[in-house]
């Protein structure tokens, strides 16, 4: 049986500044990169039928250098997108607080699944988009297959919850560090959960990463 290899894209300079990112095109830096090239390391051998990244800059590179110099081409689906934060993209989480303590709290300590940063998502909004990829991936590989996927905190929990079946009461318990690496494998009975979130060995001044 086959396996989803799910990966979070490695840090940018606005996930070192604790600045939320959403949808803003924010590129990796370079810690980013050298915590990606480590994470290379524990998927050489593996072949992939297939290679997907949200259409993010970050996300786009980090499958690259993944991939390296296999035979097989990154295809990049918006449906992977992390949480589109709206107004709040480009602030950090302290200056959200002070601007909007009610709504920040639903959000950041209460993990209010309906709840929408102002012009943003819910996680139910999510969940609903990463389903179309799903269902559309799902369409189209055979249990037997490898896949890679790399994309985003919010998006990777909404695909967990796609591929193990959980509800969405369940989103907000999934930890996803940058440039984590998960593993979900497919058996005849269903899926299981065999890793989650493998960052070492990476840099030493590596963070989780904001939003």
């Amino acid at each position: 049986m086959g396996s989803w290899y799910l990966v979070r894209h490695g840090e940018t300079q606005w996930n070192l500044q604790g600045r939320i990112q959403g949808h803003t095109d924010v590129s990796l830096a370079e810690l980013g990169r050298r915590n990606v090239r480590a994470q290379a390391k524990r998927l050489a051998g593996l072949t992939f039928a297939a290679v997907y990244a949200s259409d993010l800059s970050r996300t786009v590179e980090t499958a690259q250098i993944l991939v390296n110099d296999a035979d097989v081409s990154v295809q990049t689906d918006p449906n992977l997108r992390e949480f589109s934060y709206g107004q709040w993209e480009g602030l950090t989480l302290e200056e959200v607080q002070a601007r909007d303590p009610e709504d920040f709290a639903l959000r950041f300590r209460q993990r209010d699944v309906e709840f929408a940063a102002p012009g943003g998502e819910s996680a139910i909004q999510l969940l609903q988009r990463i389903r179309r990829f799903y269902v559309k991936a799902a369409s189209v590989h055979g249990p037997e297959e490898n896949l890679l996927v790399v994309a985003h905190g919010g998006s990777i929990r909404a695909l967990t919850l796609c591929l193990l079946g959980l509800s969405d009461e369940h989103f907000w318990r999934f930890q996803v560090d940058c440039a984590s690496l998960s593993v979900i494998r497919n058996y005849l009975g269903g899926r299981v959960l065999e890793r989650w979130n493998i960052t070492a060995p990476l840099c030493a001044d590596s963070s989780n990463g904001g939003p």
